[in-house]
């Protein structure tokens, strides 16, 4: 992206390069309105002469030909989404008639817009910062309901309004320090020792608050992901088949009839859950085709959050199933035991289980008696922390903006370090520059443009 071209006006494709019922092609810059003047006209090739916020349907012409019959808006600027001139032509979603019309918009002067320009634009003409900016992008790319909340949230404007809470706290601080500096021997009521401990703690508290809803904004984004593990014919595809609501996997009494891990995703409770069936395991397999999969559903289990080791509870523990909790002992992901069969005898021995496994939770579980499966993925939900989702996070935060975070904190415990050792307001001064500094480049102040381009490139032609 070209960063210092700001007097071109652009055009893109604001919708999918698809087939499709409508395609939306986006004009901003301060020409916008003259070109698409220049090619808009009344069905009688009569020109229209073209007002803000007013919405107009008409005809493209490329000279005498005419392209496209469309809907056209104009929004004059500043109250516009990049803060300039921007129209937008509601034409039919072909992708060769939209590749005319924005030709034609090309021969009058007007470029291409680079990935992400129209929301650098909103930023540099400061319709928002660039954490808004940043949720723009998360907002698109989000992949369950949850996630595109708290973009939303952010958007809106929800961890701008954290940042510059600290931001204003620290700037208060930093006043008060660059004071006690420049007029030493004035009578002014400078902060004590006391104070600048109690204002710093209460800034880390904010600072660690965000902090640790990192790990919980990662989950949101990236979802949950699931092993379902168990030798043969324990019912593992028919622990799949309920949490889908449909027939996904084959279920047989033939043990080893899933011989490939098979990968679903669907949305609990505003969060993706992947889940992946993994094929029996068995140690004593002669099958060419069975060994490969159980060697694929130890590597499933590598990338697992959660383990849900189905056992069928109607047989006694044997060698397979010591086996497999030997293969989970030492895994990060937290293992729950589905006591499949409960419907029948069980002959299980929970005392046995504990002994060789790291267990977290045992659930009983029979598709027989119907069993609700939210039995087993609210406990899912209960180990991975998300049961109080909507009290612990009302913001999502990305890698840059945690590494920023962090880089705060850093420089702000350094500061309390400072206060208790009561060094100088000079030193403790240098620290607090620091950290507005960080906090600045959350926002976007004074931001490089190796950071403005890292950021929009990410972001889609047309946003």
């Amino acid at each position: 992206m070209n960063l210092f071209k700001q007097e071109d006006t652009i055009v893109a494709l604001a919708t999918g390069n698809i087939k499709s019922a409508l395609a939306i092609i986006r004009i901003s810059g301060s020409i916008a309105k003259t070109v698409v003047s220049s090619v808009f006209f009344t069905k009688n090739r009569n020109p229209v002469t073209i007002e803000d916020r007013k919405v107009y349907h008409g005809y493209i012409y490329d000279n005498d030909k005419k392209l496209d019959e469309v809907i056209l808006y104009y929004l004059k600027a500043p109250h516009t989404y990049t803060g300039e001139d921007t129209v937008e032509i509601s034409t039919h979603g072909n992708p060769l008639i939209v590749q005319k019309i924005v030709n034609l918009l090309l021969s009058k002067g007007i470029r291409p817009a680079d990935k992400g320009e129209f929301t650098y634009r909103a930023f540099i003409n400061n319709k928002m910062d660039l954490s808004e900016a940043e949720a723009v992008n998360e907002l698109i790319n989000s992949s369950n309901s949850k996630s595109v909340e708290l973009a939303l949230n952010s958007l809106q404007g929800s961890l701008s309004n954290k940042i510059k809470n600290i931001k204003q706290d620290l700037t208060t601080l930093f006043a008060y320090l660059e004071v006690s500096l420049d007029y030493p021997q004035e009578d002014i009521d400078f902060l004590t020792r006391d104070q600048k401990k109690e204002s710093m703690q209460k800034i880390i508290s904010q600072l660690n608050d965000l902090i640790s809803s990192y790990s919980l904004s990662k989950l949101i984004t990236n979802g949950i992901k699931i092993a379902i593990v168990g030798k043969p014919n324990a019912g593992k595809s028919s622990i799949l088949n309920s949490i889908l609501g449909y027939q996904r996997a084959i279920v047989t009494d033939i043990a080893g009839t899933t011989t490939d891990t098979i990968e679903e995703t669907v949305e609990y409770n505003g969060i993706s859950i992947t889940i992946i069936d993994t094929a029996g395991i068995r140690y004593h397999t002669t099958n060419t085709i069975e060994k490969i999969g159980q060697e694929r559903s130890k590597s499933s289990i590598e990338v697992a959050d959660i383990i849900l080791w189905i056992t069928d509870s109607s047989i006694d523990f044997d060698d397979n199933d010591k086996q497999i909790a030997n293969l989970l002992k030492d895994k990060q992901a937290k293992t729950i035991v589905v006591l499949n069969k409960s419907d029948l005898q069980q002959k299980i021995s929970l005392t046995e289980l504990k002994k060789v496994a790291n267990i977290n939770t045992v659930i009983n579980f029979s598709t027989v008696t119907k069993t609700p499966i939210e039995t087993i993925l609210n406990k899912i939900f209960e180990l991975m922390n998300l049961t109080d989702i909507e009290e612990n996070t009302n913001v999502l935060l990305n890698t840059r903006q945690y590494n920023l975070i962090c880089k705060v904190q850093e420089h702000l415990n350094k500061i309390l370090e400072l206060i208790n050792k009561g060094d100088s307001d000079e030193i403790v001064s240098f620290e607090t520059q620091n950290a507005l500094n960080s906090l600045n480049e959350i926002l976007g102040i004074d931001a490089k443009e190796d950071i403005l381009h890292t950021v929009f490139s990410k972001f889609c032609v047309g946003k």
